[in-house]
């Protein structure tokens, strides 16, 4: 209790960190939930055109910690986002231990990841042409 108030300011510089750079760096990405009313420590993404399972999976290979379960969200569900946006989202937790590096090493790894798997995606590449006619 002694340092809450520090330690929710410093998870809020990597929340904002990281979801800026998410959003500015990462195409066809939304952030569920409002920019800055949510918790210090939490960031969620849906990434268009991927499997969340596949995600998690090469997140983990990469060397970032991942858990929790392969199915969407009953929260995202509920709010109205559709299975296959929900299905591809990612909640990211912070604590005082993670370092700006690190969330720079998330971001550069979540951008090559979703660049790799929309390269896979028919969904994808039927989107893209429909954007190129």
């Amino acid at each position: 209790m002694a340092t809450m108030k520090e330690r929710t300011q410093q998870e809020k510089t990597l929340r904002d960190h990281l979801i800026e750079r998410v959003m500015k760096e990462v195409p066809f990405v939304r952030l569920n939930g409002h920019p800055s009313k949510r918790l210090s420590n939490n960031a969620n993404f849906a990434f268009q055109f991927i499997e969340g399972e596949s995600l998690l999976i090469m997140l983990d290979m990469d060397g970032i910690c991942t858990s929790g379960s392969l199915d969407p969200s009953h929260v995202l569900l509920a709010i109205g986002l559709p299975h296959e946006i929900a299905h591809g989202s990612l909640r990211l937790t912070l604590n005082e231990e993670i370092t700006m590096e690190q969330i720079d090493f998330t971001v550069e790894s979540i951008k090559k990841i979703v660049a790799r798997l929309r390269a896979m995606s028919p969904l994808y590449e039927d989107y893209m042409k429909k954007q190129a006619s």
